[in-house]
């Protein structure tokens, strides 16, 4: 029996491939440094472990809001007007299971077929496969050393046409480390302001 074209298109996580490579090189006993998965090289931290153990025994096992627990939204948006100023309700806070989790469900709103999404380059691996599977259409924009690798408003504006839908800012960058400056995200917002596409900001 066939699995969906779709699912045949997409390719295993380079990401995931390299982190495994890493890992059998330092089980042979190589001195390896693997610039692979995205995380820490300590534990979590103890008051965390400790606050999962509480929840345990308090019984918080169950299903929760498909967007979150209320008072985890509320204190995300707690944070968000404490460290920024920016006023968000509880009920315009979704929480997900991750990054990869949080973009399928942001393309799966947003794109219909042959939506097109603006892919500054270098990007994070997993962009175009999650735009692809939201059947839309990765476009990409190549950012220049001379720039810090961060694609300008100006590369911004010459990439739109009536299919773009969205363009994905990534900052600080994966893989580059670069970060945007606030006039930057100023005239980037200002280009996509103009021709009311979204702006998909990845922070993480």
């Amino acid at each position: 029996m066939e699995l969906s074209r779709k699912l045949l298109t997409i390719k295993p996580s380079a990401t995931m491939a390299i982190t495994a490579a890493a890992k059998a090189m330092k089980a042979a006993g190589e001195d390896v440094v693997g610039f692979g998965a995205g995380e820490p090289d300590f534990d979590t931290p103890e008051f965390i472990k400790a606050a999962a153990k509480e929840a345990l025994d308090k019984g918080m096992t169950k299903y929760t809001d498909v967007s979150g627990t209320p008072a985890l939204r509320q204190e995300i948006a707690n944070l968000l007007k404490k460290r920024f100023g920016l006023s968000y309700t509880a009920k315009q806070i979704v929480v997900s299971n991750g990054a990869k989790h949080t973009l399928a469900n942001v393309f799966a709103a947003i794109l219909n077929p042959g939506d097109e999404v603006i892919i500054p380059a270098p990007y994070w691996l997993s962009y175009p496969v999650i735009v692809e599977m939201a059947d839309g259409v990765p476009v990409f924009v190549e950012a220049d050393e001379a720039n810090e690798f961060k694609v300008t408003a100006k590369q911004l504006e010459a990439a739109i046409n009536e299919k773009t839908k969205a363009v994905i800012i990534n900052s600080p960058s994966n893989p580059t480390g670069s970060v945007y400056t606030f006039d930057e995200l100023k005239e980037i917002a200002a280009v996509c302001k103009k021709h009311q596409i979204f702006i998909v900001s990845d922070e993480i």
